[in-house]
């Protein structure tokens, strides 16, 4: 059977992309969402977790956009003069070991207490940018994960999405022999999820990611009727970003206007009637 979870990342961004989340749920084919808890309009989720009960709710950990839960000089590695964090510079401060796990840790550990006291029951973890799949960042999830009974999280498997499925092997080859360092951060990405669930943690088969080699984007609707036509069989996970853009947006992110194309796909009657007649059942993380 062709199960198919379609979360929407980013709720409590801004009150734009609060807004289209909430359309894609009402009017759409989402069935789950992930939070950014460390801005202002998280407030929203006690709304939304009160009149959408099958809407699954997970948390967006962290810790690179944004100002942080906690003060400044509590997690002082993390975040700038500003006191916000480093955003583009999150990854070479990392890596040159300039961030300190112990106040990562800490400051997740107080994004999951805050949404926690906002009634929700968290589903599923996930991470802003995939940041949380770096090396002992990812130990860090998984310790919390355990600490709150968090014990869902996305999958990092990726399943590389092509229409011509009749060479797929042929054009992931010579996708990886042109991007080699892609081989790497896929390969460790599935590493780390054998890990999770070496760890008993549970996850969907595999991460629908178009993109990567055609024109699949996922502000095209033809994307998305698609990848529904040549869903593989078993539970299938697809994370998008609808929302309309707002000030507060264009402060911090790049994917602007495409975030209400998706709006407009994710409530395609189209979409939906493609999803029936293709006999795949629309599951939450609820449902792992």
């Amino acid at each position: 059977m062709k199960k198919l979870i379609i979360n929407a990342d980013g709720f409590g961004f801004t009150s734009g992309i609060n807004k289209g989340i909430i359309e894609s749920i009402e009017y759409g084919v989402v069935t789950s969402v992930s939070c950014n808890v460390n801005f202002e309009h998280i407030k929203d989720i006690e709304k939304l977790n009160a009149e959408y009960s099958n809407i699954s709710i997970g948390i967006h950990l962290n810790v690179n956009v944004g100002k942080p839960i906690l003060k400044p000089d509590e997690i002082p590695s993390l975040v700038n003069s500003k006191g916000e964090f480093w955003s583009e510079k999150f990854k070479d401060k990392f890596f040159s070991g300039k961030i300190k796990l112990c106040d990562i840790e800490k400051e997740l550990d107080a994004q999951i207490r805050k949404l926690k006291a906002y009634g929700v029951s968290i589903s599923h973890m996930d991470g802003h940018q995939n940041k949380h799949l770096y090396p002992g960042y990812f130990d860090i999830v998984l310790k919390l994960g355990k600490k709150y009974n968090i014990r869902k999280i996305r999958c990092h498997r990726r399943y590389l999405f092509l229409r011509d499925c009749k060479s797929r092997d042929k054009q992931i080859f010579f996708y990886y022999f042109k991007n080699p360092q892609r081989i790497l951060s896929h390969w460790y990405a599935g590493f780390q999820m054998k890990k999770a669930r070496r760890d008993g943690y549970r996850m969907a088969d595999r991460l629908i990611t178009p993109a990567y080699i055609d024109k699949t984007f996922k502000y095209n609707l033809d994307t998305w009727l698609a990848i529904v036509k040549k869903l593989p069989v078993g539970i299938n996970e697809i994370y998008c970003h609808p929302g309309y853009v707002d000030d507060e947006l264009r402060k911090y992110a790049k994917y602007l206007n495409e975030r209400e194309e998706e709006v407009k796909i994710m409530t395609n009657k189209e979409l939906r009637n493609a999803i029936e007649a293709e006999n795949i059942q629309l599951i939450s993380f609820n449902e792992l």
